[in-house]
């Protein structure tokens, strides 16, 4: 009996260990646990000072050449052999001819017209020496002088109302603004160079039919560029006609100057953003190129320049004080590619600067000297 009782304390021992035994093993664990999190986090600050700090405004578009000739026929006929050089790349001289459509029987036409004409004022010169003699030494120097194969000089002046009249009833004035009408049309049928420029667009060759209306191609002079940028109206105010711009590019090295030479007048709505237009030129520049236009404004007083990933969209951002996280809100002024100006924070605040997945408010951590 006593045996028996012995093992049943022992049996009863052995359990009531085994049980303190598995009680104390998730406190021991529960235990590490809280000494990890409470361990400090190493992380890197900045100490921004407070001051002036310069803003600069960015904005990309695509240049456009301010002198754009788009050509289209204005007459019908057959393009001659200049078509053959009016390609791609080839450059003009302000005057040479870059296209021509066939013009003889239009030829024809305007020096049949100028031939009758002649005609007409010989015929009425007779009645002009004895009704309007003070006109007749004029008109009849006029005909004489009168050249089919050159421009069609200006009329001689009437002298009163009656000769005015009795030289319209005639059709002198009628035939003489057809002729000139006709004049004006042969001219179209030859196109040169407005300025001095380079053919970006050609779409006819030599020896193909056109029709008035239809597209040859496109001339540029490539010495002058607009460029045409959207900028936020909040800006706008800071920016006025003749505003200097610093313009890069994302595709090739260098740097360019530019000036502000139109703002919109009008507003996106969407984006609340206005058109503004910078006149620049320089070697490498084409037609269709994207730039990005940097315009310098008026600094910003009593602020500081953060980095834009330390600042949250709650316009918070985390400092340093007694070796933990505390949320300090700030009055973002802007926000510009990777960096953020804010305000309401002072001088030399250890401001976190190394990003920190679930940081929280009060959390730990540990400046890093050495960084």
């Amino acid at each position: 009996m006593k045996k028996r009782l012995i093992a049943i304390g022992t049996s009863i021992l052995i359990i009531a260990l085994a049980f303190f035994i598995v009680k104390a093993l998730p406190a021991k664990s529960a235990s590490s646990e809280n000494v990890l999190v409470a361990k400090a986090a190493l992380v890197n600050v900045i100490y921004p000072e407070v001051g002036d700090v310069d803003y600069e405004l960015t904005s990309t578009g695509k240049l456009t050449a301010t002198e754009r000739f788009e050509i289209f026929s204005q007459t019908d006929g057959q393009l001659l052999e200049s078509a053959k050089v009016f390609k791609e790349g080839k450059t003009y001289r302000k005057g040479e001819v870059m296209l021509a459509v066939d013009v003889e029987e239009f030829k024809m036409t305007l020096l049949s017209q100028k031939s009758n004409f002649v005609t007409l004022i010989t015929s009425v010169l007779p009645d002009l020496k004895s009704d309007y003699p003070e006109a007749y030494d004029s008109w009849k120097a006029y005909v004489l002088k009168l050249d089919v194969n050159q421009k069609l000089p200006a009329m001689p002046t009437s002298n009163n109302d009656q000769e005015k009249f009795y030289l319209s009833g005639k059709g002198i004035y009628a035939n003489y603004y057809t002729i000139q009408s006709s004049e004006e049309r042969f001219s179209k049928y030859t196109i040169r160079a407005p300025y001095n420029g380079i053919v970006t667009s050609s779409k006819v060759e030599a020896g193909k039919a056109v029709r008035q209306g239809t597209e040859m191609g496109v001339f540029i002079n490539p010495s002058q560029y607009d460029l045409e940028v959207m900028l936020p109206l909040s800006a706008i105010t800071d920016i006025k006609i003749g505003t200097e711009t610093e313009l890069t590019s994302s595709e090739i090295n260098g740097t360019w100057k530019g000036k502000v030479i139109r703002i919109g007048g009008d507003i996106v709505e969407l984006s609340q953003s206005v058109k503004v237009f910078i006149r620049t030129s320089g070697q490498n520049l084409k037609e269709g190129m994207f730039l990005t236009a940097h315009i310098g404004l008026s600094p910003f007083k009593n602020a500081m320049s953060l980095p834009r990933k330390m600042v949250d969209d709650n316009n918070q951002v985390f400092v340093v004080k007694n070796g933990k996280l505390k949320h300090q809100v700030v009055n973002v002024l802007t926000r510009q590619g990777d960096i953020a100006i804010v305000e309401g924070l002072k001088s030399n605040a250890p401001v976190l600067s190394t990003v920190i997945k679930n940081a929280y408010d009060g959390m730990p951590v540990s400046i890093n000297a050495q960084q």
